[in-house]
């Protein structure tokens, strides 16, 4: 879900941020959230780019108004941004409104798949769906089978321990040895 964030955002620090209406809209939204911002600013974005998207949100919440010609600071205040909880703009981000539909269609497809289709997709032992991905398919088989792949990260994370003792250095990790990026994977999702 979050390699459809990263490439929208990719589109628009690419030619995007000359598009009107998506620029209206990021002003309608309040542009991004934090976590975004930092994937944003982790893409090696174009200057010049994010410089015309920048100014135009920090226009807008400080004027409530689109942005003014070069160098115009008139009117700023004149309209509060409407605000969250904690007293920062409010926010709905586009990136995440993206990600989230990409997550209703990869668990819609995911609890479409027919048991012997799943057994097929996840031949080789490793595929699985994060804890909160896991919840949130319904009750069935698909479910049941996902679910029964934990255990094995149990014992493989309990092997990777018994193999980092130096009592056991000399015996192969095998599997076991990226137990630990899987197990992330479980609870932290798409990291």
């Amino acid at each position: 879900m979050a390699d459809a964030g990263r490439s929208y955002l990719r589109g628009v620090l690419g030619d995007g941020v000359n598009d009107v209406d998506l620029r209206a809209d990021w002003r309608r939204r309040g542009g991004l959230c934090p976590r975004h911002w930092r994937v944003w600013r982790g893409l090696e974005s174009p200057a010049l780019s994010s410089t015309v998207l920048l100014r135009d949100l920090l226009s807008t919440a400080l004027e409530g108004a689109p942005p003014p010609a070069r160098g115009g600071r008139r009117g700023w205040g004149k309209r509060p941004v409407a605000a969250a909880a904690d007293g920062a703009p409010a926010v709905r981000c586009p990136a995440c409104d993206l990600e989230a539909k990409a997550e209703r269609r990869y668990l819609d497809a995911l609890a479409r798949l027919a048991p012997p289709r799943l057994e097929e997709a996840l031949r080789d032992g490793r595929g699985f769906a994060c804890l909160r991905h896991l919840a949130a398919l319904p009750a069935g088989p698909v479910r049941e089978q996902l679910a029964a792949r934990l255990p094995a990260l149990l014992d493989d994370l309990d092997t990777f321990l018994r193999l980092s003792d130096h009592r056991f250095a000399g015996e192969p990790m095998g599997d076991a040895g990226d137990a630990w990026l899987r197990a992330i994977r479980v609870l932290g999702g798409d990291v």
